[in-house]
């Protein structure tokens, strides 16, 4: 009985430490291919929210591609990176508005992967 409780505990622990905040939209299949990649990383202050907003395409540009799939991988791993949303487009669209905002106190480091077909 012993040996379940620590067994249990060390696996609250193990799951306490491996949080974080990815987005999965859509899915990549044959014949998609990477239209946008960036790294987006902001260093953090205390007691300030960073905030970041990713446009695809950039305002001007025209982008022919429909947008099949967007990957928003959360690079902090300990449950301190922050939080995407879609605010505008997505997937199905030409265009997609990202919002990426970080935890008080804490920067934000993400890889935004968006995959599309011509």
């Amino acid at each position: 009985m012993r040996f379940l409780y620590i067994t249990l505990s060390l696996c609250l622990i193990a799951a306490a430490n491996c949080q974080s905040h990815d987005l999965v939209l859509g899915q990549a299949t044959y014949g998609d291919v990477i239209i946008y990649k960036v790294n987006e990383y902001k260093y953090g202050f205390p007691l300030i929210v960073r905030t970041s907003i990713l446009e695809y395409p950039d305002p001007g540009q025209h982008n022919y591609a429909y947008i099949k799939s967007i990957y928003i991988k959360d690079n902090d791993r300990d449950g301190t990176g922050g939080y995407p949303t879609i605010s505008a487009g997505g997937v199905g669209q030409r265009f997609v508005r990202i919002k990426l905002k970080s935890q008080r106190g804490y920067g934000l480091n993400f890889t935004v992967t968006i995959y599309g077909r011509y």
